[in-house]
């Protein structure tokens, strides 16, 4: 097992670094391959980073016609050969977490591709490298999901599918609150 990115929605503070320097990194052309979601808008200002979650079985890649999608051996999803990639748009229709986006324009879906030019050399992603809070982080895998902190989701249920993902979410304390997150029920005035 190597390093994952790690994603601790409780400590993001919605200053979008990531998104900027995803958008500097060579060869993204000032588009950037995160997006930061608001959770519960209008009820609060929580916000979340929302990468590629680097799937095991990618459906992206599967429903891709030309096979312009690879996966590394290490296992991370790569964003669209230029020279392969049509923009159908199948990958964006088969992808059960809405991350790949098509550049209308230019006919070319882009996806975070794990900044796989700086994380084969064990550098971390530049996600990862700007965030300010460490809600994104670069981490070992296998450390992480045997001996986290806190509980993390790498395995999701879509109907009964189940899919792992390289990228793991570290789960809301929602029983101690030690982190900050609470469902209203635990709220005290």
């Amino acid at each position: 097992m190597g390093k994952v990115l790690y994603i601790d929605y409780e400590r993001c503070i919605g200053c979008r670094a990531c998104i900027v320097g995803c958008e500097e990194c060579s060869g993204h052309d000032h588009m950037s391959r995160m997006f930061v979601d608001e959770l519960n808008p209008g009820e609060t200002v929580a916000t979340s980073p929302t990468p590629c979650m680097h799937c095991v079985t990618p459906a992206c890649a599967e429903s891709c016609p030309v096979q312009a999608i690879s996966i590394t051996a290490d296992g991370f999803v790569l964003s669209a050969s230029m020279e392969k990639c049509i923009g159908c748009k199948n990958c964006t229709y088969a992808c059960p977490f809405g991350i790949p986006r098509v550049d209308d324009v230019k006919k070319m879906m882009y996806k975070c591709d794990m900044c796989y030019d700086r994380t084969s050399k064990g550098t971390p992603p530049m996600c990862a490298s700007v965030c300010p809070t460490d809600t994104i982080q670069f981490l070992d895998e296998q450390e992480l999901k045997n001996h986290s902190p806190k509980e993390v989701q790498y395995q999701w249920d879509f109907g009964g599918t189940t899919i792992e993902t390289k990228t793991v979410i570290g789960l809301p304390d929602t029983r101690s609150n030690n982190f900050g997150y609470y469902d209203g029920e635990g709220v005290q005035s």
